[in-house]
């Protein structure tokens, strides 16, 4: 009889349990300092500090121009030649300035070569001017005087003609005197009206002091609060020049700064009718 062979029977697989999953470990966080400050408060605290120094150093080291005007005085002016080379006139304006000297010419032969420029920059934005002429002692009174009267046409409106008598050279005291007054009076027939005599102060109490206080004067004085002479019936104090490093927004240099005794009607009466 024949026999049947059982295939063997397959063993089921075994399942195999899942692999565990292993955990990265985690990086531990940044811990902040105690009191930790962002940064953008310290740069805020640099600017700070920046802005402060930068005051110091202007404040303590920087030269500041001083107050250009003495108390007590409203009517402010300059004087002005080539010396302050190129002039924004209508920026002097702007800075209050009602008037202003213009030097014309010194000796017998020299002219300023900034005033035909300066004498029409003035007028042109209302600035009232004047023109003055520097005075040699040791040259011909006449000379100069009629120097100065071909250099010059002055206008109604414009101030009268300035004498600038700073130096007496070897001449005496008295002959001096002789001599300033030849040129004055030459030159007031010539235009008309009694001229303006300036000087310096000291220059003025040694030599000019009562003999020529019916002119207009003009008295040069710098570091002092206020001038020691004083405008009187017998003295006509017209102008004082209380610096001669004076700052002026449209001008490059120092210049001197005036202030006139009186108003602006005032001024305005002094004028060349």
């Amino acid at each position: 009889m024949a026999t049947t062979t059982k295939p063997p029977l397959k063993k089921a697989p075994v399942a195999k349990p899942p692999a565990k999953r292993v955990a990265k470990p985690r990086q531990p966080r940044k811990k902040q300092k105690p009191g930790g400050v962002p940064k953008r408060f310290w740069i805020g605290v640099a600017a700070l500090l920046g802005i402060a120094l930068l005051v110091l150093y202007v404040e303590y080291f920087v030269v500041k121009p001083k107050p250009v005007w003495p108390m007590g005085h409203t009517v402010y002016g300059v004087d002005v030649s080539h010396y302050q080379k190129e002039i924004a006139w209508p920026k002097v304006r702007e800075s209050e300035i009602t008037f202003a000297f213009v030097k014309a010419t010194e000796g017998v032969s020299l002219k300023d070569k900034k005033f035909e420029e300066n004498w029409a920059g003035a007028a042109e934005v209302g600035i009232i001017r004047g023109a003055y002429h520097f005075y040699l002692p040791y040259l011909d009174p006449t000379e100069q005087a009629r120097h100065f009267t071909a250099a010059v046409q002055l206008q109604s409106g414009d101030l009268p003609p300035v004498l600038d008598v700073e130096v007496r050279g070897r001449k005496p005291a008295a002959q001096l005197r002789k001599d300033l007054k030849v040129w004055l009076d030459y030159v007031e027939n010539a235009y008309g009206t009694r001229p303006i005599i300036y000087t310096g102060y000291h220059f003025y109490k040694d030599y000019l002091q009562g003999h020529f206080d019916s002119y207009p004067l003009w008295i040069a004085h710098y570091e002092v609060p206020k001038l020691s002479i004083e405008k009187s019936n017998t003295r006509k104090l017209t102008f004082w020049q209380h610096t001669d490093n004076g700052s002026i927004k449209g001008i490059n240099t120092s210049v001197d700064c005036n202030v006139f005794y009186g108003s602006m009607r005032d001024l305005k009466s002094v004028c060349i009718p």
